[in-house]
């Protein structure tokens, strides 16, 4: 509605005011019920350990001028600071905390999906399964990098791998999106051709399998050359990969997923 009032007035909302906006609906929505969850001291201890700060030494402060009875545990929003970047990485450890409890994911999806639509222009992002990954070309995100997800269904380790890549890059973690979508593309080659050999020496057999000519063995070589030189110097590449090869090389990877497995 909101959407429709701004276009109608003419007004223009800038990024950074709709990305706070979309924290705030997520402090009133899934912080504030985790929050009142019984367990929710293992919960704020567990997301603690996931970021890699000090869960005691949190609670710890705030607790100094607390003299009622019972310990006070601190907000999710005392994790974030409402920052955009951190409650999307506070949502994505809860979604994997409630790992077993579908009702708790289904919620969290849910008011995600909910809080996004209710922006009134586009953060750029978008939610599927647990994660968030940035949004591209509409047409390429829902046709090579969303529809992987479901044909990977039946391969849970290579989609867990995929699943992976999105993540690394929503987070801008290049060197590891390229890692990940290699080990994609070789477990099911692995998988479809019924050996464990590494990517490199399933080339030309895979090639064969998915019936693509021989011009595409050219495509399938940079691509596992691409991959092997950033795995090798990963620590002297993090800071000069190119995020457009990267988002390229991910689009290859749902490309070719779809095609190695359409082969089966």
């Amino acid at each position: 509605m909101l959407k429709k009032f701004n276009k109608i007035f003419g007004i223009q909302e800038s990024v950074e005011e709709e990305k706070g906006r979309f924290v705030q609906r997520i402090n009133q929505t899934i912080f504030k019920e985790v929050e009142d969850d019984h367990s929710y001291e293992r919960i704020f201890r567990a997301i603690c350990y996931k970021l890699g700060t000090n869960a005691d030494d949190r609670i710890s402060r705030a607790n100094q001028v607390h003299v009622s009875v019972g310990i006070i545990i601190p907000s999710l929003r005392s994790l974030t600071g409402d920052d955009f970047q951190q409650a999307l990485k506070v949502l994505v450890l809860l979604y994997e905390f409630f790992d077993n409890n579908n009702e708790w994911q289904k919620y969290i999806s849910d008011s995600i999906e909910i809080a996004l639509r209710n922006a009134t222009i586009d953060l750029g992002i978008k939610w599927k399964e647990g994660m968030f990954y940035l949004g591209g070309a509409k047409i390429l995100d829902e046709r090579i990098v969303e529809d992987p997800l479901d044909w990977l269904e039946a391969y849970p380790d290579e989609k867990r791998d995929f699943l992976d890549a999105l993540k690394n890059y929503t987070f801008k973690k290049y060197d590891a999106v390229v890692i990940d979508c290699y080990l994609v593309i070789e477990g099911l080659a692995r998988r479809v051709l019924k050996n464990k050999r590494t990517l490199e020496n399933n080339r030309e057999e895979l090639l064969k399998k998915i019936r693509l000519s021989q011009e595409w063995k050219a495509f399938l070589s940079n691509y596992i050359n691409y991959a092997n030189e950033v795995k090798r110097h990963a620590g002297d590449k993090r800071h000069t990969i190119n995020p457009s090869e990267v988002e390229a090389l991910l689009y290859f990877t749902g490309l070719m997923v779809r095609l190695i497995i359409e082969s089966e």
